[in-house]
């Protein structure tokens, strides 16, 4: 899966813990994931791996776009695309394939993504 995590200024660092954790659950199944950071622009990607520290890149603002975009040009590699965010940005445009958007459980749910949105709860 591409497991993309929004770095932007505005998710906290409790938030970022919340959905590093996450990551490590889903990566604990088995799963191939690689990890794409984002604020405005594509700051990150490689994979997930549990066990290195993570440096977090960006802390800008926020942009769903080039994210979508790279997920786009790469639905042949990805069978999925989770977007792991605070919500807080544009509605994106052009989104394709199966994207789940996992909103930090202190998020206002945004229903204006494109795809299946869920709220973490702690």
């Amino acid at each position: 899966i591409l497991a993309a995590v929004d770095t932007s200024g505005s998710v906290s660092k409790n938030e970022l813990i919340e959905f590093f954790t996450e990551m490590y659950h889903i990566k604990k199944t088995g799963t191939d994931v690689t990890l794409v950071e984002c604020d405005t622009a594509i700051s990150y990607i490689g994979e997930f791996d549990p066990k290195k520290d993570i440096e977090i890149h960006g802390r800008g603002g926020t942009d769903f776009q080039p994210v979508i975009d790279y997920y786009n040009e790469n639905l042949n590699k990805y069978s999925c695309l989770f977007y792991f965010t605070d919500g807080e940005a544009w509605t994106p445009k052009n989104a394709r394939g199966n994207i789940l958007w996992i909103l930090s459980a202190c998020s206002n749910l945004n229903n204006d993504l494109p795809g299946s949105v869920i709220k973490l709860d702690i």
